[in-house]
């Protein structure tokens, strides 16, 4: 699953030409707190809603939005898994696809990647659910994957979400039921296991609440 396959074909970058007013209206239409902000189908910035209110409606985003080197994209050949460690350390909901030229042709937001995620994680078929807590800078999604294949199963779908208080829930769904060994490898390593659903050989939840992490994540 790579970052081009999940363009969003409803979201357009800003322009530096766009009024705050504007750029406000879009994001409230779109539903969303921030966006890429473009110059010549490069990355200028991200314009962010909570610092745009507090500007006047007729301002020019060239005017207040300095231009930002290091903003982050994504290539478009980029493995989500990749993808969304820098959407967490930067703190952003949407990031901006970049072709090799690094022109941006498009926006992924978290919404349509827990979308993605979603139908593995709501797949019925043979398969425990863990669900993992871990600080950001802990989070290496193909460490976790290693440890999961080194105990003979394979993760079939990932989905993080942060919490309030800044750490990290990552949902994994597996290809087996018997989790022990997989949860005491993760457990050595520092990922602590919140919950467990749909296994044979950990039984701390009954399989009717795995509905509940699914409310939790709204899917």
């Amino acid at each position: 699953m790579i970052a081009g396959s999940l363009i969003h074909d409803s979201l357009s970058p800003l322009r530096l030409t766009d009024t705050v007013g504007a750029a406000l209206e879009y994001m409230h239409a779109m539903r969303v707190s921030e966006l890429p902000l473009v110059d010549n189908n490069r990355l200028h910035n991200y314009a962010r809603a909570i610092n745009l209110i507090q500007e006047k409606a007729d301002t020019k985003l060239s005017d207040i939005i300095p231009f930002n080197p290091h903003a982050p994209f994504a290539p478009a050949q980029q493995h989500i898994y990749q993808v969304i460690p820098l959407m967490v350390a930067s703190d952003l909901e949407v990031m901006a696809v970049a072709n090799e030229k690094s022109q941006i042709i498009g926006i992924i937001d978290q919404r349509k990647i827990n979308e993605n995620f979603s139908q593995s994680l709501t797949y019925k078929g043979l398969g425990a659910v863990l669900v993992l807590m871990a600080e950001p800078r802990d989070f290496a999604p193909s460490h976790i994957m290693r440890l999961v294949e080194e105990n003979g199963a394979k993760v079939l779908g990932m989905m993080v979400n942060q919490t309030e208080a800044g750490n990290l829930l990552v949902s994994l769904k597996l290809n087996i039921t018997l989790v022990k060994g997989i949860v005491t490898s993760l457990s050595r390593f520092g990922y602590k296991t919140e919950d467990v659903y749909m296994s044979e050989d950990f039984n701390r939840q009954d399989n009717n609440e795995y509905e509940s992490v699914l409310r939790f994540f709204d899917i």
